[in-house]
């Protein structure tokens, strides 16, 4: 059963993308009764998170500088262990091929170096802040999916999108997640990502994740993807060997500078 916590996380994920939601779309999407996802509600209305109205509850607005600084934030965080795992990444390219990017902190960085190391790309991502770094090489092919868009993270999303990307036949995709684990696998918080993540890796010959090591053995609350179905797992340098041994032994590549 899924704990408070992570419900009432789910629920206000839910919302920022919503703006509003009945106890009866909560109880079906949580699987809980209509009575929790009211007493769900009533807490996240004393957070300061929710304003409940009749049936349900609709999101307390932030400003726009909050939601910024909240991606900003993680853009910053253990930013040299994102870049020196894009710098690993890279090597596994080739000029010409036909490469997916997802939304994320981590593969913003991919973006940045590969716009000037290479010069025959197709890339498709559903990140508009990918897409703004990858437009100044002029000799890329570069494909932005459509569908909804996620103004916290600058992604689209949706049915659409993950149409759009069902099209495509993708020689090599870098994936970022928030959180993988041995026992989730891999796991993110960003609910609506979550479809774009499956549909990319189910479109893709050569499936690589590429996370700082701080994200090994932690999870979010939404299951994305089994470990043992990616190719590959690209990080830094710090991630502790005992946690190498222990992924090899379950048949799971992990590609670090040691």
């Amino acid at each position: 059963m899924m704990l408070q916590e992570q419900r009432h996380q789910m629920i206000e994920s839910f919302l920022k993308q919503q703006k509003a939601v009945k106890a009866s779309e909560l109880a079906t999407l949580l699987d809980i009764s209509i009575d929790t996802a009211r007493r769900d509600l009533e807490v996240l209305e004393k957070k300061g998170i929710v304003k409940r109205v009749h049936g349900g509850a609709v999101l307390v607005q932030k400003s726009d500088n909050v939601l910024n600084r909240l991606f900003y934030e993680r853009q910053v965080k253990n930013l040299k262990k994102k870049q020196e795992a894009a710098l690993i990444a890279i090597e596994l390219i080739e000029e010409g091929q036909a490469i997916a990017l997802n939304g994320g902190t981590t593969t913003i960085e991919i973006a940045k170096v590969i716009v000037d190391k290479f010069e025959r790309l197709t890339i498709i991502t559903n990140d508009l802040r990918i897409l703004s770094i990858l437009g100044t090489n002029k000799n890329f092919n570069v494909i932005l999916t459509g569908g909804f868009f996620n103004p916290d993270e600058y992604t689209l999303y949706g049915k659409q999108c993950e149409e759009i990307l069902s099209n495509f036949n993708i020689d090599i995709a870098f994936l970022t997640v928030n959180g993988l684990s041995l026992e989730h696998g891999l796991t993110d918080f960003r609910m609506h990502e979550v479809g774009v993540i499956q549909t990319i890796i189910s479109r893709t010959r050569h499936k690589v994740v590429v996370a700082d090591s701080s994200k090994f053995e932690t999870s979010s609350y939404i299951n994305v993807y089994p470990l043992q179905d990616i190719d590959l797992i690209v990080t830094d340098s710090s991630l502790p060997s005992n946690i190498v041994d222990e992924y090899s032994k379950h048949g799971i590549r992990i590609l670090s500078p040691n």
